[in-house]
C-alpha cells in the first residue's frame, strides 16, 4: 500500500472510529520487521538520532542481538525496538501525570515533556522498555513514530533509511491476539509491531537458560533492567515509614501515649513525603501527581497518603474523629503500594511476597496489641513465603537471608516477652527492612531484549502475562 493510499485508508477509518481510545482500530499504522533481513548495522538507530536529536543516556530505539558471543553452530540473528505505540499502552495508564496521550489521526502514543514529573514509573511498567530517562532533563523521553513525518505521509526515519528492508512500516489490519502472536514479550497490550520470524526451520534449537545469564564479559550481552534498593532508597524508606505509621495506630498507643509521640509519628509521616520527593525528576511538578487517579496506582497511593497524614492530624490534635476512618485510608494506601509493583513482578509465580507493607503493618499491630497467634502465624506466614521467593531468585545471598530471618525470629522472641515488647519491634522492622531492601533489588523490568525471549515458541506463555 502506498503511502497516499494509507493516508486516504487512515482518513476513513477515522470517520467510523469510536472518540474513545479504549476501542482501538484493528486496521492501524504499524512497524513491521523481518529477523531474516536484519544483519544488526544500527542505520535504523542512527536515522532516529538523526531524526529527533541526540538522546542521552539511552537511544530510543536499540538494536539487540540473539548470540552476541558468536557460538558455533547457533543462529546469530537480531531484533530492532523502540516504542510499538500500544492499544492498551501501559505507560499511558500507569502515568500519574498523565504525561502520555494518544494521537488519534496516527496511532502514535506520545509524551508531553511539560507534564512529565519524572518519577519513572512509566521505565517499570512498559513491556518494550520504550520509555527512557534523560538524567539531565529529569524527564521521559521516547520514541515518537516520528508523528510530524507520518502527517505528512512519510514513513518513521528508522524504517525510511533500513538499507535492508528488515525494518518497515505500513498501515494494515492487526488485531490485538495477532499483536500478542508476534509480540516478543508475551503481554497483551495491542502493540503497533509485527514481526516476520526466520524463514530457516533447520536452524539449530537453542535452551531459553542460556540466555539468563548472558556471560558478564560479553558488553553486548543484553539483560533485563533491575531495580535497585540503592536507585529507590526514598521509595524503601516511605514505605517502610508507612507501614509503621499504620501499624502504631491500629494499635491504638496514640490513645494513652503523650503529645511528643504523636509529633513523632507525624514528623515521620512528613519526612517520609518530603524524602519521596527525592525519586522525581522534576520536584516542582510534584502536585501533577494525583492527575491519574482513575488508572495510575501511584496516584492513587499518593492520594490515599495525603488523606492518611491529614486524618491522623485531625484525629490527634482537633476532633477525636472515629478511627475506622485513618485505618481505611492507611489500608487503601498500603494496599497501593504493593499494587505499583504488580508489572515488575512479570516473572513472579508468586505475587503475595513476605515484604508487602501491609504485612508489615498488620504485624507490628499485633506484635503491640498482643495478638501472640495470630502474629506467630503471621510470622511463620511470612518466612514461608521468603523461602519460596528466594528459592526463585537466581540471586540468592546466604548471608543476608540469615541476617533477615535471624532478626525476624529474635525479634519474635521478644515480643513473648513482655518487658522486652518494643525491643522485639525494633528487630522486627528492621528485619523487614532488610526484607523490603532484597525485595527491590530482586525485581527485574519487563524486557524485549532478545536475552528475554530466546527462541520462543510461536505460542506465548500466559505465565508472563502481568497485565
Amino acid at each position: 500500500m502506498s503511502i497516499a493510499d494509507k493516508n486516504t485508508a487512515l482518513d476513513y477509518a477515522l470517520e467510523d472510529s469510536s472518540a474513545n481510545h479504549s476501542a482501538p482500530l484493528y486496521k492501524k499504522n504499524i512497524f513491521i520487521f523481518d529477523k531474516n533481513r536484519c544483519v544488526g548495522c544500527d542505520a535504523c538507530v542512527i536515522a532516529c538520532v538523526n531524526e529527533n536529536g541526540f538522546q542521552s543516556p539511552e537511544t530510543w530505539r536499540s538494536v539487540s542481538k540473539s548470540n552476541p558471543q558468536h557460538f558455533p553452530g547457533l543462529p546469530l540473528f537480531h531484533l530492532s525496538m523502540a516504542c510499538n505505540h500500544c492499544d492498551y499502552a501501559p505507560c499511558e495508564d500507569s502515568c500519574p501525570a498523565q504525561a502520555f496521550y494518544f494521537d488519534k489521526k496516527t496511532g502514535a502514543i506520545l509524551h508531553d515533556s511539560e507534564s512529565c514529573i519524572g518519577c519513572k514509573y512509566c521505565t517499570w511498567t512498559c513491556p518494550y522498555d520504550a520509555p527512557k530517562f534523560n538524567p539531565v532533563q529529569g524527564i521521559i523521553e521516547k520514541c515518537t513514530f516520528c508523528n510530524h513525518r507520518i502527517e505528512k505521509g512519510l514513513k518513521p526515519s528508522c524504517a525510511n533509511l533500513c538499507p535492508t528492508g528488515a525494518l518497515d512500516f505500513a498501515f494494515i489490519d492487526l488485531s490485538p491476539d495477532e499483536a500478542l502472536e508476534s509480540s516478543p514479550v508475551s503481554v497483551k497490550v495491542g502493540s503497533s509491531l509485527k514481526i516476520i520470524e526466520l524463514q530457516n526451520p533447520s536452524s539449530p534449537k537453542l535452551d531459553i537458560k542460556l540466555f539468563d545469564a548472558p556471560i558478564k564479559s560479553s558488553p553486548d550481552a543484553p539483560s533485563p533492567k533491575s531495580i535497585s534498593a540503592k536507585k529507590e532508597w526514598s521509595l524503601v524508606v516511605f514505605s517502610i515509614i508507612s507501614s509503621i505509621m499504620l501499624g502504631l495506630y491500629l494499635a491504638k498507643t496514640t490513645i494513652s501515649s503523650s503529645i511528643y509521640l504523636k509529633w513523632v509519628i507525624i514528623g515521620s509521616g512528613a519526612s517520609a513525603a518530603t524524602i519521596s520527593l527525592l525519586h522525581l525528576g522534576k520536584k516542582g511538578r510534584a502536585w501533577r501527581a494525583i492527575t491519574n487517579i482513575e488508572k495510575s496506582w501511584l496516584s492513587r497511593e499518593i492520594l490515599f497518603f495525603v488523606f492518611f497524614f491529614v486524618s491522623l492530624i485531625i484525629d490527634f490534635f482537633f476532633w477525636d474523629i472515629p478511627d475506622i476512618v485513618p485505618v481505611i485510608n492507611g489500608v487503601l494506601l498500603l494496599s497501593s503500594v504493593d499494587m505499583l509493583y504488580k508489572p515488575i513482578m512479570w516473572k513472579w509465580r508468586m505475587k503475595i511476597h513476605s515484604a508487602q507493607s501491609l504485612f508489615i503493618a498488620i504485624g507490628i499491630w499485633l506484635a503491640i496489641s498482643q495478638y501472640f497467634y495470630l502474629f506467630l502465624f503471621l510470622s511463620l506466614a511470612r518466612i514461608t513465603l521468603y523461602f519460596l521467593r528466594k528459592i526463585r531468585n537466581s540471586k540468592n545471598q546466604l548471608i543476608i537471608s540469615i541476617t533477615r530471618t535471624g532478626l525476624l525470629i529474635l525479634g519474635s522472641c521478644f515480643v513473648f516477652l513482655s518487658p522486652y515488647l518494643w525491643i522485639g519491634i525494633g528487630l522486627m522492622v528492621l528485619s523487614d527492612f532488610v526484607d523490603r531492601i532484597e525485595f527491590y533489588n530482586e525485581l527485574r523490568v519487563p524486557a524485549c531484549g532478545i536475552s528475554s525471549v530466546g527462541f520462543r515458541s510461536s505460542k506465548p506463555s500466559n505465565r508472563d502475562t502481568v497485565y
